[in-house]
This record gives C-alpha cells, structure tokens and sequence, in this order.
C-alpha cells in the first residue's frame, strides 16, 4: 500500500515520492489480461467516488484511465509480432 500511495502522490501531486518503474512490476504478472483493466477502472472510479468530491474523484479517474491505457499498450502492444503487411 505504500508504493500505491506513493505512486498517486506522485501522479496527482507532483510529489516525487514514486521511484518504481511500473510497466516491469506489472510485466512480472504473468496473469494479466487485457480486460481486467476495464474492471480496475470500474472498481477505482468507484472508490473514487466513495473517498472524494466530485472534481477530485474525475481528476483521479481521468489520470487513472490514461495510466491504463498506457500500461496496456506497454503490456501488449507488439507490432514486432504483426507479420509484415498485416493489420490488427
């Protein structure tokens, strides 16, 4: 909970306070799909909701939504593995 707090600090305050790198914490999660960052998303607007006003809680959900979008590219984007020629 301590990185997490860290890494929002960072994020919305410009705290510094994150030093992690985390598309390789999440690399090591060899689990990861691509929709359970839907449910994240879900679940941290939520919680969003229940612990801030209104402007708060959109600021952490905009920000959180862009991190997503971020990491699943990082996580599994690779046009190394489209063949030549191909679209996905």
């Amino acid at each position: 909970m301590a990185t997490m707090r860290n890494f929002w600090s960072s994020v919305m305050l410009t705290s510094g306070r994150y030093k992690g790198a985390p598309v390789p914490a999440h690399l090591r999660i060899k689990a990861i799909q691509p929709p359970m960052f839907d449910r994240w998303l879900r679940l941290f607007g939520e919680t969003c909701d229940e612990l801030f006003e209104d402007e708060v809680a959109e600021a952490f959900r905009v920000k959180a939504a862009r991190i997503a979008e971020s990491l699943k590219l990082a996580l599994f984007f690779r046009p190394e593995l489209i063949a030549p020629g191909k679209s996905s």
